[in-house]
């Protein structure tokens, strides 16, 4: 894993505390609504589509109106304003998947550094937004399809619980029919116990599989292994919604300054840049792919990379 247990800032430790909270946090609304009623389920399931902006805009083009609920999105669009692209870098649980599977890359850091920056290709997200919105304004509401929230609910809903499920399930059943073991210890004890428990909240007896099930789950297979390719690869090149941010925060109140006077020109600040924002060039940082993940301070042998204020920038 690379750099995961380096010595880092505490901001880069707060800040994987928080993603790992918002990913669990996005499963536990997610398997409430797969395995339970719908007029049963309690809490708010929905509420990362009520943060979504790109759900908000989508919605009010198809119907011209906008749900109460959705105006939660709202904050998301407020801070983003003010503060840039912190949601992807912090809040966004389909991002916190693509950081810890970039995570298990094992690249030698000149080649970290050589494909951390901006490449043209990061315009390539941008595109996808104006393609959805287009095709929302001529009726064709497909931005469901790359949506991060609905891609990632809808490929473990429809793909990876199911085939856990049916895993897990044979295991327990065949288990259950031969009860293996050595003497009067027996593989039972311990399987029906965990069994138990898991029926409860995770489990269906009766294995479930959806049309096209096998397809999306490669699909998404395939995307979350793009990672070891490039950093955060649908982030970078693929995400709608964070085209959608990064053009609401391409004027931040707070950016990533370089301080030339004591840069020694290691250029370890881009090796696990997670946007490919350009830390390390002078004047080039781009706010519009920044996720302030911290990364880029945190690497810093010469403490030369901050995060500060427009005042403090303009007063420099």
């Amino acid at each position: 894993m690379a750099n995961i247990f380096a010595k880092t800032h505490p901001v880069v430790w707060l800040r994987r505390l928080v993603q790992t909270f918002f990913l669990f946090l996005f499963f536990d609304l997610l398997l409430e609504t797969t395995f339970h009623p719908i007029d049963k389920v309690g809490g708010p399931v929905t509420f990362f589509f009520e943060l979504d902006p790109l759900v908000m805009i989508s919605t009010f083009i198809a119907a011209h109106t906008v749900p109460a609920a959705l105006l939660l999105s709202l904050i998301v669009m407020g801070v983003t304003l003010l503060f840039g692209r912190w949601f992807c870098g912090w809040a966004c649980p389909f991002g916190a998947l693509h950081n810890f599977f970039t995570s298990l890359r094992d690249w030698k850091r000149k080649d970290r550094i050589l494909h951390g920056g901006y490449t043209r290709w990061n315009k390539a997200k941008y595109y996808v937004l104006i393609a959805f919105l287009t095709g929302g304004i001529l009726g064709v509401n497909a931005v469901g399809w790359l949506d991060p929230f609905s891609f990632f609910y809808r490929s473990f809903s429809t793909s990876i619980l199911p085939a856990i499920n049916h895993g897990l399930t044979g295991f327990f059943t065949w288990a259950y029919e031969t009860d293996p073991g050595v003497g009067s210890a027996r593989l039972t004890s311990v399987t029906e116990p965990v069994y138990s428990v898991l029926r409860e909240r995770f489990l269906d007896p009766e294995p479930y599989f959806y049309q096209g099930g096998f397809l999306i789950g490669v699909l998404f297979i395939a995307i979350v292994a793009l990672n070891l390719f490039r950093v955060r690869f649908w982030c970078r090149y693929i995400c709608p919604l964070g085209a959608l941010l990064g053009v609401t925060g391409k004027n931040p109140i707070v950016r990533v300054q370089k301080d030339e006077d004591h840069c020694n020109g290691c250029n370890l600040c881009a090796a696990d840049c997670q946007g490919g924002a350009n830390p390390h060039v002078t004047g080039g940082w781009k706010p519009t792919e920044c996720f302030y993940c911290y990364n880029c301070v945190s690497a810093c042998p010469s403490n030369s990379i901050r995060i500060v204020s427009n005042d403090k920038e303009e007063k420099r």
